[in-house]
């Protein structure tokens, strides 16, 4: 034995001089200042979808389990057509928003980028992918150990390089803002803050950075990053050196008189990236961490323009929406009960996986009631100001549907695939499966797309009330 530890140990120091260069692809600093330019909700257009109907779609953490339940929701979704403004629409076509954390990134990342395509090589590509075998190879294959060395490279700056390789070839954000919608929100966790960080500009407009020029396969690492089994993955703040002001919704914010207003509560979060005067970094791991429904990266956007006529551009899109869809495509499996049936927890990863998992998992009713009211708040507000002043409509309507596996028939034996990056053909095929009938199945998803094409005339109390 002691032999074979040496040969490794010699194996290792031939190995790692040669690796020496591998450095982590940085993110770009922001160049030109601007509020509107970039890969930002605010340029939402309305290519591919109805410009009054905004749907989104959320996938979960929890895995290949949860990528593979939201890839047979995504199925169902192709398949499912309905009709608004007298014309037959396909649900996923009509999807504007896709947000995915931690093993939900990966459908919601590979769909935005290589759209239908999905559905031909999102199995070979990376469902059937023994991606655990990657992790096994970055700490027991010595020519792997770059990252004990190397300050410059992690083990998820290696995971980084596999997802590219594997799934994204080299892709930027500035190939999905050419693509157009739907437009993706992968989520990661900041670790010194403990809340949600989404990639897209007007979270880099924080720390002065150019999000165009940052690889998708980096984001979903970022996303991904199991806390003790994967290195941070690590973002330069350029605060100390920004051309770019205060972001107008900050200032607004930061105005409002309410301790409690959520408004002025991510004002606060924003003005701790922009109060740097030296070099500033920002770690980012597992975004399930802070949320694990993929909805708070969003619902914190949406929280900075309560109103909509202080949204980016009301007159635009938002101004014309009548029917608000949030769909919450949840793969999580539940609590782990043996816990309280073991005297001693000693296993490290069975600890972190009961914190990350069991404890934040606690908040997800709470997040998805802030979704159901954020989607009726829009929807009264868009009626208001439609509706008020003379106004004709019509009214706004919204729904907010949550899709669970383990709500499902036979989910007492698909919750109990393991939370991980492989698992076998056989469950990839029934966690498709329950994906996909979950969707056709659900009955407050049918109604609401039943029922779209039914128009929602001004209240009475709005369209001849005071002003």
């Amino acid at each position: 034995m002691q032999r074979v530890l040496s040969m490794l140990t010699a194996l290792a120091l031939l190995a790692l001089p040669g690796c020496a260069s591998l450095s982590a692809q940085s993110n770009d600093p922001l160049i030109a200042a601007s509020e509107t330019r970039g890969y930002r909700l605010s340029n939402l257009s309305s290519d591919r979808a109805s410009d009054d109907l905004l749907v989104v779609v959320s996938f979960s953490g929890g895995g290949k389990r949860s990528a593979a339940f939201g890839y047979g929701a995504l199925t169902a979704m192709r398949d499912m057509n309905f009709t608004y403004n007298g014309v037959t629409r396909n649900l996923l076509h009509e999807v504007d928003i896709l947000t995915g954390v931690s093993g939900g990134s990966f459908p919601a990342a590979y769909y935005a980028l290589h759209r239908d395509a999905i559905f031909q090589n999102f199995r070979e590509d990376f469902l059937d992918e023994d991606l655990n075998d990657e992790i096994a190879g970055i700490y027991l294959l010595p020519w792997r150990w770059d990252w004990m060395v190397n300050p410059n490279w992690g083990t998820n700056d290696e995971m980084a390089r596999v997802y590219d390789e594997k799934m994204f070839h080299g892709a930027t954000y500035d190939d999905l803002e050419k693509l157009g919608p739907p437009f993706v929100i992968v989520q990661a966790t900041d670790l010194a803050n403990g809340a949600a960080f989404p990639f897209m500009q007007s979270q880099f407009d924080l720390i002065c950075s150019n999000l165009s020029t940052y690889p998708l396969a980096r984001a979903v690492a970022a996303s991904n990053g199991f806390p003790i089994l994967f290195t941070p993955i690590v973002l330069n703040n350029y605060r100390d050196n920004c051309a770019m002001g205060e972001p107008s919704w900050v200032t607004r914010g930061l105005a409002d008189p309410d301790p409690l207003s959520r408004q002025r509560q991510q004002a606060l979060l924003a003005r701790r990236y922009m109060r740097v005067d030296e070099p500033s970094y920002v770690h980012l791991i597992d975004g399930g961490v802070a949320d694990n429904l993929a909805m708070r990266g969003l619902l914190d956007y949406i929280s900075r323009y309560d109103n909509p006529s202080q949204a980016p551009d009301p007159s635009g899109r938002l101004g014309k929406l009548t029917r608000i869809l949030f769909i919450s495509i949840d793969g999580q499996a539940d609590k782990d009960r043996t816990i309280n049936r073991t005297p001693i927890v000693g296993d490290v990863l069975r600890i972190a996986g009961a914190v990350t998992s069991n404890t934040i998992d606690s908040y997800n009713f709470e997040t998805l009631r802030l979704a159901r009211t954020a989607a009726r708040n829009m929807a009264e507000n868009l009626t208001r100001l439609r509706c008020t002043k003379g106004g004709k409509g019509p009214g706004a309507r919204s729904a907010m549907i949550h899709i669970a596996l383990t709500d499902q028939p036979g989910a007492d034996a698909l919750k109990d695939i393991p939370t991980g990056l492989t698992i076998s053909s056989d469950n990839v095929d029934r966690l498709t499966a329950a994906g996909r009938d979950a969707v056709e199945r659900n009955a407050a998803l049918s109604q609401f797309l039943a029922e779209a094409d039914i128009d929602d005339a001004c209240p009475v109390s709005l369209a001849t009330g005071p002003e």
